[in-house]
């Protein structure tokens, strides 16, 4: 016999692949698997996410909680065909909740299956947990010399307490779960070496197996669903059964002892029931701080085993529980050998504390996290625990240590996002370099005021104004030069100007004027005064050379003649450059010609 070792198979299948693995192209980056990890084992850095192995349990929620299938179990069914064509006979240990895993199919399906694809002998855990059950009555019988007493067959909450608890390491109790107790039990009733492939509600089980002796490869009850439809079209041999349809008699989930649980109370120091994770932490943080006295402690990751993260993951609990109940009801009741004769093997075991490295930012740290995160004082947190954390400082705290980033944070997201969108819109229609509108908003404002003009009878003007001479300025003096220019022209018309009125920069040296409520003669009025004030501007670069320029316009209404957006622009237009022809630095109407 071979016993399995940490990170090879025991069969010499040699190194074995993570328990997680992570599929980055079907990633989606929406890192709810950051976000549903209770142990906080998987960090969001640059967009993507990977697994702190100190930290994490294997309980599979990044698995189960990712839509996409961006990380999977390891796949574990070619140990098992290797197995098979062996010459050592194969025997298959079926976790006493494979009837739910595997509805629709009956307990004897499933074992002719298996026969079919040459597993030598198939049994339950059903002994095991009855022997393991026993163990537990014997040390809960025991006076409670250092309470509490922590379950151990979950391997979950075994790592959870070892991780994150360390100092309760030796409240564990030091048995084996059943099915290291049955496996145990098998070899020993077997005169010839055989394999043992355990299949399992649980994927943590796969990787607790690798250091635990006698069972050779642990599959989740996904695979043992293919494996089992695989055997469904094999030729049947026969094999030898086991006890598959016999009930339990001292054992609850997972070789617990069912009267122990009837004395389950959490308001005195009697037995403790907690269910998940963070239940879990909590728990054993109010245990460690002496808030809670209890004398033993039935602690699983999940509600029970039948509600594994790979016992039929599309039913719920309830319906898997009564799918259960209902095929158990119709088996015979314990027999003498489970009750009696129950086999003794060494259920021993240790425990070994393996605290998760923990570094604490100083608040200072923390503080100038919280600030990059856009929290610029500690009131400013909001709390809630989008990110996964159950506060904004313990996110801030994560952040700090690397193993988060702030685009894990849904409300900064938003907020940048809705920035970001504004940021857009604003570059749509305005010009960069004067912070004036721009064409494109121009073209969109001046339908706009022109179809209320129409639609109410008010007045409207339009001012086309165009730098007299700006071409020479950017051969003699540079574009800088002339830069430095347009840009004093945009200070200028938006401090001039009243807060009805718009300017527009309609492209090179050429600027619009929007002017509502505004009649022909007192658009000419306000141009008159802007071709003074641009006359008598002076601007400097940032070399302190002086730019200076004067300006034609072109002034139009709309009115009984001009009354589409077209026709009033064309005016405009006309008499801008009849006011260029006719010597520039002035000032032209559209309907007739208008002197200073």
């Amino acid at each position: 016999m071979v016993h399995n070792q940490q990170g090879t198979n025991g069969r010499g299948f040699g190194a074995v692949q993570p328990l997680i693995i992570h599929v980055p192209d079907r990633c989606s980056e929406c890192w709810g698997c950051a976000r549903h990890c209770p142990a906080r084992a998987i960090r969001v850095i640059d967009g993507r996410t990977e697994i702190i192995e100190e930290r994490c349990v294997k309980c599979g929620a990044c698995v189960t909680e990712c839509g996409n299938g961006a990380r999977i179990i390891r796949d574990d069914l070619g140990l098992v065909r290797e197995l098979l064509e062996g010459e050592t006979p194969v025997v298959m240990l079926l976790a006493s909740e494979y009837i739910a895993a595997l509805h629709p199919l009956e307990p004897t399906q499933v074992e002719v299956s298996l026969c079919a694809l040459g597993f030598e002998h198939i049994e339950t855990t059903v002994v095991g947990e009855e022997i393991v059950a026993a163990a537990y009555e014997q040390v809960h019988a025991t006076d409670a010399v250092h309470p509490p007493r922590l379950r151990s067959t979950c391997p979950v909450a075994v790592d959870w307490v070892r991780f994150f608890h360390p100092a309760l390491t030796g409240a564990l109790v030091p048995l084996v779960p059943p099915y290291i107790a049955q496996s145990r039990v098998i070899r020993d009733k077997h005169h010839t070496e055989v394999a043992i492939v355990y299949a399992s509600p649980c994927w943590a089980r796969k990787d607790e197996a690798l250091a635990a002796e006698y069972v050779d490869v642990v599959i989740g009850f996904d695979e043992l669903r293919k494996l089992v439809a695989e055997g469904a079209h094999a030729i049947n041999d026969g094999c030898e059964p086991g006890p598959l349809a016999h009930r339990k008699e001292l054992s609850a989930t997972d070789g617990f002892p069912r009267r122990t649980l009837q004395k389950s109370n959490l308001t005195d120091r009697g037995v403790a029931v907690v269910r998940g994770l963070r239940d879990i932490d909590r728990f054993l943080t109010a245990i460690s701080r002496g808030e809670v006295f209890p004398e033993v402690v039935d602690m699983l990751s999940c509600e029970s085993c039948i509600d594994g993260p790979c016992v039929n993951a599309g039913v719920s609990v309830f319906a898997k529980r009564n799918i259960d109940l209902a095929e158990r009801e119709r088996m015979l009741p314990p027999r003498d050998v489970l009750r009696l004769d129950r086999p003794t093997v060494d259920l021993r075991r240790s425990f070994s504390p393996d605290p998760a490295m923990r570094v604490e930012p100083s608040d200072a740290e923390i503080d100038q996290a919280l600030a990059a995160g856009e929290f610029f004082t500690r009131n400013d947190a909001l709390d809630c625990g989008a990110c996964g954390y159950d506060t904004c400082i313990e996110h801030a705290a994560s952040v700090c240590l690397g193993n988060s980033s702030w685009d894990a944070c849904f409300p900064l997201a938003r907020r940048r996002l809705t920035r970001e969108r504004e940021r857009l819109e604003s570059e749509a229609v305005t010009d960069d370099l004067t912070g004036l509108f721009n064409r494109r908003a121009f073209n969109l404002r001046l339908e706009e005021e022109v179809g209320r003009s129409r639609r109410y009878g008010n007045d409207l003007a339009l001012i086309m104004l165009d730098l007299d001479g700006f071409k020479g300025v950017n051969d003699t003096q540079g574009h800088a030069a002339g830069d430095t220019l347009l840009r004093s022209v945009g200070v200028l018309l938006k401090s001039e100007l009243r807060a009805t009125d718009i300017a527009f920069r309609y492209g090179g040296d050429e600027f619009a004027l929007v002017l509502a409520a505004t009649t022909e003669s007192d658009a000419w009025v306000v141009a008159e005064k802007l071709r003074t004030l641009l006359g008598s501007m002076v601007s400097h670069t940032e070399h302190g050379m002086r730019v200076s320029a004067t300006a034609s316009l072109g002034v139009a209404a709309f009115g009984p003649s001009i009354t589409d957006p077209q026709g009033l622009l064309s005016a405009a237009d006309a008499a801008l450059y009849r006011a260029k022809r006719r010597g520039r630095n002035r000032v032209e109407l559209a309907s007739r010609v208008q002197t200073h």
